[in-house]
């Protein structure tokens, strides 16, 4: 069945910390009626824990599982309707059994906002989900378990656009370096600079240790100084002031993920034109040429008339669907 509402539910909710995403959603949870407890999927939180649990996956075995069994302590006794991970990668199965014993009446339920390649053990625990979504089209089409369910944009990310509006950016770009993002940001920055436009560039590292590893063993890194670099986060308010600024936002996907970024969604909320690498976006309901240019990793050309045209507004069903509301009814169902 349907819900339509989760007043007066409980909720459990795990996800790890990602650019303050996790207390929007409970505090919308919250604002829609819910009773919503939330605690970190992840028992170590450091980047440098994180890096470790790359390369040895069972480290931290012990550590987490006493981290849950705590959490389930604190909360014995509630009875909790529903049960939401977010990508679930250090959670153990044995927790997961655990839970269907101390929250007998609660749906658990798995959202996942990475490509299931990157995060290893996850199909195993799929058969303790009693609901499973992910963001990647291309994951839901082989496993026929994943439900397909995009990413959101906040209430913070709703605003029509004004069709006159004078921008201080013509393109901006705001996010995390990895894989070869800095490769195709330094492509572009060229670009721009060549055609006269004003750009903004937040590349986010979550430390200096990632930005030496990465001057000594990518090239693209080569003679850059850590200043171009932030290694504090932006917040939500300074992301949505940015792109409020910006007349076109700049989104590049893992090369390994085909799954839309938040960035992607958020585009949707503020009614703003993208430029993207993913190609997967051309199969998605809000799709249109006049609002988003695809262009290649490699061999990048940027269309002018695109830079200049008008943002075409979509439809209000197919808007409202992307809304943070909709996902939580969505990932609970």
């Amino acid at each position: 069945m349907n819900i339509t509402s989760i007043r007066g539910k409980k909720i459990l909710f795990f996800s790890p910390a990602f650019f303050n995403y996790e207390n929007i959603i409970v505090e919308k949870m919250r604002e829609m009626g819910a009773e919503a407890d939330m605690y970190d999927v992840r028992s170590v939180t450091s980047s440098y824990s994180r890096a470790i649990l790359k390369i040895f996956p069972n480290i931290f075995k012990k550590k987490t599982k006493k981290y849950y069994e705590k959490i389930i302590e604190q909360n014995r006794g509630k009875d909790y309707d529903f049960i939401l991970f977010v990508k679930c990668d250090m959670t153990p199965i044995s927790i997961l059994r655990k839970m269907h014993i101390e929250y007998p009446n609660a749906k658990i339920c798995l959202n996942l906002w990475d490509s299931v390649e990157n995060i290893p053990g996850i199909t195993e625990k799929f058969k303790y989900f009693d609901t499973l979504h992910s963001f990647d089209l291309n994951d839901c089409e082989k496993y026929s378990n994943l439900k397909f369910r995009p990413l959101f944009f906040s209430d913070q990310f709703r605003k029509a656009e004004k069709q006159d509006k004078e921008y201080k950016y013509d393109i901006s770009f705001i996010g995390t370096i990895h894989s070869d993002r800095y490769a195709v940001i330094k492509k572009i920055q060229k670009i721009i600079s060549e055609d006269g436009l004003r750009g903004y560039w937040f590349l986010y590292l979550q430390s200096k240790f990632i930005y030496w590893f990465y001057r000594a063993t990518k090239k693209e890194f080569r003679g850059i100084r850590q200043e171009k670099f932030s290694f504090n986060k932006m917040s939500s308010t300074d992301i949505a002031k940015v792109v409020d600024e910006s007349r076109i936002i700049l989104d590049i996907q893992h090369p390994r993920q085909t799954g839309l970024t938040m960035r992607t969604i958020e585009m949707i909320g503020m009614n703003k034109k993208l430029i993207t690498t993913n190609e997967s976006i051309k199969k998605y309901d809000f799709y249109d040429p006049q609002n988003i240019n695809v262009v290649g990793r490699k061999n990048i050309e940027l269309d002018l008339k695109f830079l200049n045209s008008a943002y075409k507004p979509l439809n209000k069903d197919i808007y409202e669907k992307y809304s943070l509301k909709s996902w939580i009814l969505e990932v609970l169902n």
